[in-house]
């Protein structure tokens, strides 16, 4: 089934501005963001409410992969037989070293998968072996995450004014400088991550009764690991929703030189959702979400056209499968 985003009811404006609020900001008050939007605090309640009891936005967390000590991040690029994609993005999705998963379109069968790397090993034995577990599905490329410039949790529907944006970062918990590549993580760390990816949104005093600690203890373990970049906050709701339901991935085969300035520059593109540096032939990937397809061509035209050392790129739209697909593109950990 190609893209279904237009069956998708977009959301109105004043919810598109709320939503674009907690994604730079997820833990965000009501109060703080009726205040920095300008809106009334129990309109954006009443809205903020409606959307999570829908489902319409979730609120969790999720760990950085080398941070966590959970290995390097792999992007594969697969090919299912014929009458099998579905089945396929069902058994990766329901994998817990699978950290997303989408169908793309432009060849039959083919699905992308960011798969964390048990073992090295791993890593050789994809492209002649497979992925373990699903026979008869062939590995086309196997990019290894070197640095992400952006990641999903990164990005935000730009509805909002450079000023509001601001105000809302003040808030943020900036990272440590020079923290450790890898965190070893408590017992109550875990259960504290554990409790923020179920609702990353939970009140600080339910979290310390959870935990049986006190609301400030509670305060200090959630900062710690997010200053320390184990975990990041997330707000997850589909691009189409926010009026951008075409998704493409388009992987770019940029100059040594340039791979920082391109990656840059593209970290810093509203259209772009996340942007990675990988091994390959192809040495950038980004997923990019719009309006339309005039508005893709437009982005490849004045975005990636007026980019020094961009050798080549290709572009994959994402697919969004039936209901029964058991994936809408995505399937965050």
């Amino acid at each position: 089934m190609v893209n279904d985003s237009d069956a998708t009811e977009e959301l109105s404006g004043l919810d598109q501005r709320i939503v674009a609020a907690l994604q730079i900001s997820p833990r965000a008050g009501v109060a703080e963001v009726g205040r920095i939007l300008g809106e009334h605090e129990r309109a954006v309640s009443r809205h903020l409410h409606r959307l999570l009891d829908t489902g319409a936005v979730r609120s969790t967390a999720e760990w950085d992969p080398l941070r966590r000590g959970l290995g390097p991040t792999v992007r594969l690029r697969l090919k299912a037989p014929m009458g099998c994609l579905k089945s396929a993005v069902r058994e990766l999705a329901n994998r817990p070293d699978v950290l997303n998963v989408a169908a793309v379109g432009g060849a039959a069968g083919h699905l992308w998968c960011d798969l964390l790397l048990a073992s090295r090993s791993l890593l050789y034995s994809l492209t002649t072996d497979g992925v373990p577990g699903l026979p008869g599905v062939d590995v086309l490329d196997a990019h290894v995450t070197l640095r992400p410039f952006l990641t999903e949790a990164g990005w935000h529907a730009p509805v909002l004014t450079e000023e509001e944006e601001k105000r809302l970062r003040a808030s943020l918990v900036r990272p440590l400088p020079g923290h450790a590549h890898r965190y070893e993580l408590t017992p109550t760390d875990l259960r504290v991550a554990e409790a923020l990816m179920k609702n990353g949104r939970v009140s600080l005093t339910d979290l310390g009764a959870a935990l049986g600690v006190s609301t400030a203890t509670a305060g200090r373990r959630v900062t710690a690991l997010l200053e320390r970049g184990v975990l990041h906050l997330r707000t997850v709701v589909d691009p189409a929703l926010l009026g951008r339901p075409v998704e493409a991935r388009v992987r770019l085969r940029v100059h040594p030189a340039g791979i920082g300035e391109v990656g840059t520059a593209l970290a810093a593109c509203p259209a772009v959702r996340s942007c990675v540096a990988v091994t390959g032939t192809h040495n950038l990937l980004a997923d990019v979400c719009v309006e339309g397809e005039t508005d893709l061509y437009g982005f490849v035209a004045d975005a990636l056209g007026a980019l020094p050392h961009v050798v080549a790129y290709d572009i994959d739209i994402v697919r969004r499968l039936p209901p029964d697909g058991a994936v809408p593109g995505e399937t965050p950990r």
